[in-house]
């Protein structure tokens, strides 16, 4: 699910920001904007706005960055977009409220750390889960 998740976010994704899926080597997974410092990321969903304007190209990068997509991608009809589209913002949602659940599961754990426990380790899950909420929020507002 996870793949098909990666795949149509390549496929189909205007980006705005280039943004990095990263999983850490105890298995939290995070999605950010910028890539940390020595961190691989298992997936990059690359930023697709035109290089900056020169002098006189301003109007032809306008119309560029109005498209759909890069005028190097193959275009679709409207209603297989549609469908794309729809698929996408399903998968956001569907990990959104994996996210979600991850994220009580997380509260749940810190609630009931004892002091002197890996309170800081807990909270850290409980952070980064926040972070990738916040993260999935936007990018499902961005394509409404």
């Amino acid at each position: 699910m996870r793949a098909l998740f990666a795949l149509l976010l390549i496929v189909t994704l205007p980006a705005h920001a280039t943004i990095y899926k990263v999983v850490h080597d105890d298995g939290r997974t995070e999605y950010v904007d910028h890539l940390p410092r020595g961190a691989k990321p298992s997936l990059i969903i690359p930023d697709n706005k035109p290089a900056p304007a020169q002098p006189g190209e301003k109007k032809r990068l306008r119309n560029a960055y109005r498209s759909a997509s890069p005028t190097h991608f193959p275009k679709v009809d409207a209603q297989t977009q549609k469908q794309r589209d729809d698929l996408r913002q399903e998968l956001l949602r569907q990990e959104l409220g994996n996210e979600e659940r991850e994220l009580a599961a997380s509260r749940a754990a810190f609630g009931a750390s004892r002091p002197g426990s890996d309170q800081r380790v807990l909270a850290e899950a409980v952070k980064l889960h926040e972070k990738n909420i916040e993260m999935l929020n936007k990018e499902l507002a961005r394509n409404r």
